[in-house]
């Protein structure tokens, strides 16, 4: 699809999208890890085992692998981990993130706009806002979701659904920003228009192989398009 006017809504993954939040997601695995007696993992392998919640990642971290046992996701020790997770990560909540280039100048533009802006993320609701206020972007935010609060997480459609219904717009009027395969499939199953950013966290795979419709190598250049249409209607003012 083609974006064909400014949207109303543009939905935004977080991690690996708006802020490199590897570095603290991996101090709450190595919390997670030696909390039930297991070996540390390398802060790369936490970088690919990224995107699909945290009981997936650390059931990834346990086994060591992308795809982990269906029993280790019902096991006790992934119940035990998750709390060890939760209360490393809460320290690390006192770091600011590392906010990608160009993010703080481009929401500022979108917002000012008049285009509602809203996370979606697959990390633990608890942490979103949070995460967000420390690295001095919640302000831009008319909305957030986390991948715990519904039954379902991205790609599923139903968080994308939920959150347009929050925002009061349909899925056709909205963008989904995101690095990974479920941002981009969440976004084509639920009818919004897709925005694949190459610098995030994919798991090895080029966000481009993914077919979003747009894929960009920077977040400025979000503001460029958007501000396409803003230009287009200023010059159609000028007519009359």
């Amino acid at each position: 699809m083609v974006l064909t006017g400014k949207p109303r809504a543009m939905l935004f993954d977080l991690d690996g999208t708006l802020a490199d939040t590897v570095p603290s997601l991996h101090k709450a695995v190595l919390g997670a890890l030696r909390y039930v007696g297991l070996p540390d993992i390398t802060q790369e392998m936490t970088r690919s085992y990224v995107g699909n919640g945290a009981m997936m990642l650390l059931a990834r971290a346990i086994s060591g692998s992308m795809e982990p046992d269906p029993a280790i996701l019902e096991s006790a020790l992934l119940k035990k981990a998750r709390e060890g997770f939760n209360i490393a990560y809460a320290s690390c909540l006192d770091c600011r993130e590392q906010v990608f280039s160009g993010v703080p100048e481009t929401l500022s533009y979108l917002k000012e706009s008049g285009i509602l802006l809203a996370v979606l993320s697959n990390k633990p609701h608890v942490f979103v806002r949070p995460v967000l206020e420390k690295a001095g972007l919640l302000g831009y935010f008319n909305f957030t979701l986390g991948g715990d609060l519904l039954e379902k997480k991205k790609p599923d459609p139903a968080p994308f659904y939920y959150v347009c219904s929050e925002l009061g717009v349909v899925p056709g009027e909205c963008v989904m920003v995101g690095d990974s395969s479920n941002d981009i499939i969440g976004a084509r199953r639920s009818g919004m228009i897709s925005i694949g950013l190459t610098y995030g966290y994919n798991r090895g795979r080029p966000v481009s192989e993914l077919s979003p419709d747009y894929v960009f190598d920077d977040f400025a250049l979000i503001g460029e398009l958007v501000r396409g249409f803003d230009q287009e209607f200023i010059n159609e003012e000028n007519c009359f």
